[in-house]
């Protein structure tokens, strides 16, 4: 059975750690005490046992009592129906990642930006950048993605580029990608919507680093997303 002790060796490189990886530290070692449903930990048990591997430093026992409340919250640890309040166990989601050693910062991009929420040709690019906290060079990589896709739909040569290509293929007056059925105002829109989509989050990854937070990427590459939709229902039959 692993200890936490085992895997920092000292209270400082224990307080050092971020939260996210000592909360997995921690959820591997209570998987491996907690194999049967029966099976429990009491919170103050586990703490003390924290403070006596640590020579009594509480640093290092609130960082752990930040890492056991966090998986209490994001359900990966809950109580356990047959003990008093202080004693808990493992809930399915706890008990399935750490059967499968699926790490928490997988889980945690998993939820940011759900695979099933993407247009497949966005899973094995920018996803899998995204989850690797590429977020500049994912948001590139899906734009990327929509204009080989314009051009590829509209039957334009690789001398169509960024905006220029997108005002050629939705042309509101006869691009080939233009619903000649919509009214002139909602074609002159889409174009704009396209041109300004790959101006705005293609083009200046291309060109410098930008710097994106997640939640930033996250919307643009489900934006890329929904714009791919739009050209796919365009392509010709």
């Amino acid at each position: 059975m692993p200890r936490l002790k085992e895997i920092y060796p000292t209270a400082t490189q224990l307080c050092d750690v971020p939260l996210l990886d000592l909360s997995q530290s921690v959820l591997q070692v209570l998987g491996s005490k907690l194999q049967r449903p029966q099976d429990a930990e009491c919170t103050q048990n586990f703490l003390s046992g924290v403070r006596d591997d640590y020579d009594q430093n509480e640093l290092a026992a609130l960082a752990c009592s930040e890492a056991w409340s966090w998986l209490y919250c994001n359900g990966f640890i809950c109580h356990h129906p047959s003990h008093d309040a202080q004693w808990m166990t493992l809930t399915r989601l706890g008990r399935k990642h750490y059967a499968q050693g699926v790490s928490l910062k997988s889980w945690i991009a998993d939820r940011q930006l759900p695979e099933d929420m993407l247009h497949a040709s966005l899973r094995s690019t920018a996803l899998s950048l995204f989850r690797q906290e590429l977020f500049d060079t994912a948001v590139f990589e899906a734009f990327k993605v929509l204009e080989v896709s314009i051009r590829q739909a509209a039957g334009l040569g690789d001398e169509f580029l960024g905006t220029k290509l997108t005002a050629r293929a939705f042309d509101p007056k006869g691009g080939p990608l233009t619903d000649k059925m919509a009214e002139a105002g909602e074609r002159q829109a889409l174009m704009n919507l396209m041109s300004g989509a790959i101006g705005s989050y293609k083009n200046p990854q291309s060109h410098r680093h930008v710097g994106l937070e997640a939640s930033e990427a996250r919307e643009m590459i489900i934006m890329a997303s929904h714009l791919l939709g739009i050209v796919d229902s365009r392509r010709p039959t």
